[in-house]
């Protein structure tokens, strides 16, 4: 007998002496595939319980703010919004709209002056990522009390524009049910967004390099989910610059990351390395594994970014009816890239994911090159 199979043998006698009479014992490769799916739905569970979690902290903030304001802002994917302690200060990054937004009501609207839209303001200006989230009280409610290490500004806004920033600050005053409200709008200057984008790009070039995936698609990706909000949020939820949905492209992006899947919420999220290094892995999967039938470069480069937005089943449905990719990129092969855009443009089900596509791909151009 073989040394390989006295040891297998063996294993048999051992583990028989613990089973019951007729029972097979479970092999190494059952027992790791029963592992795998335990983990997933572990996993799955422990991702419904916190977006349970977080979409109940919303609301609840969100009451809470109604209490002072006609309007309550929160902070979404392309807006970081913060509030004082006492909630009657308001202090707004818009980066789709390339503005600064310090609203104020209550004895905060009474008592304004020119020092105190200052002050505010260079709160914005030097509000860092770890600061954010440690003020945040969503965030920290449902998130983790551990807050992301980076020190990495949120505006992106210098602190020698300040002065010129503020000579073009515009003041407006509304009256609402809550009482009055005073606005005061400061334009940030014209080619913001790209400047924002190159304080990414050392991580994107990185993470791209590494993930084998084109740093222009990630800059165009970043900029039409986030506007490059480090502090970007949705009520998916989804966090980050390249906003990952957790139970969903964070885990597989997790798996081929760390080697298992992980649930990474909140705090790991927010750090803008982690977060394009997981948005550029998951890219990767797209174009290499799931879309990786579709044998035009180009029309696959279209499916992958409707597929970041809605899932490759989502994409695949669209040209077939059902969720087979490989039925689906028999049809996508036959076409022209031009067709398989025109198709994505009109076929897909949501039409978020249809604007999608057109946002990226006019995004791309700006990055390549």
């Amino acid at each position: 007998m073989k040394r390989r199979d006295l040891l297998a043998f063996s294993m048999s006698l051992c583990t028989g002496l613990l089973l019951p009479v007729g029972v097979r014992a479970e092999t190494g490769f059952e027992r790791y595939q029963r592992l795998q799916r335990e983990g997933a739905a572990s996993i799955q569970q422990e991702w419904l319980q916190y977006r349970q979690a977080y979409l109940a902290a919303y609301k609840d903030y969100q009451n809470r703010l109604g209490r002072v304001w006609s309007r309550p802002e929160l902070s979404d994917k392309k807006v970081w919004v913060e509030y004082d302690n006492r909630l009657q200060t308001r202090r707004v990054v818009d980066f789709e709209h390339n503005e600064v937004r310090l609203s104020f009501t209550g004895e905060d609207a009474a008592r304004l002056s020119e020092a105190r839209i200052r002050a505010e303001f260079e709160k914005v200006v030097q509000a860092s990522i770890r600061q954010s989230y440690q003020q945040d009280p969503l965030l920290n409610k449902v998130a983790g009390s551990q807050p992301p290490s980076s020190s990495q500004g949120v505006s992106g806004i210098r602190q020698e524009d300040i002065d010129a920033l503020l000579r073009q600050a515009k003041q407006q005053q509304q009256n609402t049910s809550k009482g009055k409200v005073i606005t005061v709008t400061i334009p940030l200057q014209a080619g913001a967004l790209p400047a924002r984008a190159q304080n990414f790009l050392p991580l994107v070039q990185t993470a791209s390099a590494k993930w084998q995936v084109s740093p222009a698609l990630v800059m165009a990706i970043m900029q039409t989910e986030s506007a490059f909000n480090p502090m970007a949020q949705s009520h998916v939820p989804a966090f980050g610059l390249m906003q990952i949905v957790p139970g969903s492209a964070g885990r597989d992006a997790t798996k081929k990351v760390y080697g298992k899947e992980r649930l990474l919420t909140g705090a790991e999220l927010f750090k803008p390395q982690t977060n394009i290094e997981l948005g550029c892995a998951y890219l990767h999967i797209l174009d290499r594994q799931y879309l990786s039938a579709i044998t035009d470069p180009q029309s696959r480069l279209y499916c992958v970014i409707a597929a970041y937005n809605t899932g490759a089943g989502n994409v695949a449905r669209a040209f077939s009816g059902n969720t087979s990719v490989k039925e689906a990129a028999r049809r996508i092969n036959a076409m022209s890239p031009k067709q398989v855009y025109a198709h994505l443009r009109t076929r897909l089900k949501y039409e978020e994911t249809r604007n999608y596509v057109q946002k990226v791909t006019a995004a791309l151009a700006q990055y390549q090159g």
